[in-house]
């Protein structure tokens, strides 16, 4: 396989590796990398098979990283999540499969908490808190049910 590659090609090859290597990336992210190393059409291909052939481009260790990390670290909900991986070029079918391995208490009790922290520093009026609590976490991707839900035990 490495004698597919010239010299030249061999040096983006390494480069997009070490891409890959530094976090775990989709095909899309690699695709949009090689478009500006300005790699030919023909090329791509055949470097994006090299790095799925050796591991260093798999989509569904990055689908559920990217689920895991975006929702721990970034606590992003399941609605941006499920869009932030559609953007990227994720099949439907594996971001539902990596979606759907969250348990319901586990996705509660993350909301619970992260909700419960952002309460103590709205500030404004009763009105005001509330609207900046449903925009916050509208724009993270929770759930309607979850964000009202959570208002009344607050109310």
């Amino acid at each position: 396989m490495l004698t597919d590659f010239s010299e030249q090609d061999w040096m983006i090859v390494e480069k997009i590796q070490s891409y890959c290597i530094y976090q775990d990336r989709c095909e899309k992210e690699v695709k949009k990398k090689l478009y500006t190393f300005n790699v030919e059409k023909d090329l791509q291909p055949k470097i994006i098979n090299y790095l799925i052939d050796n591991d260093y481009l798999n989509e569904e260790r990055f689908t559920k990283l990217f689920i895991q990390g975006k929702l721990r670290i970034k606590k992003w909900g399941k609605m941006k999540l499920k869009f932030e991986l559609k953007s990227r070029g994720v099949e439907n079918s594996m971001i539902d499969k990596y979606i759907n391995e969250i348990s319901d208490d586990e996705y509660t009790a993350y909301f619970n908490e992260f909700s419960s922290k952002k309460i103590k520093f709205l500030k404004g009026t009763k009105d005001q808190k509330k609207r900046s609590f449903i925009n916050y976490f509208a724009y993270r991707g929770w759930e309607n049910y979850l964000i009202y839900q959570k208002l009344k035990e607050i109310s």
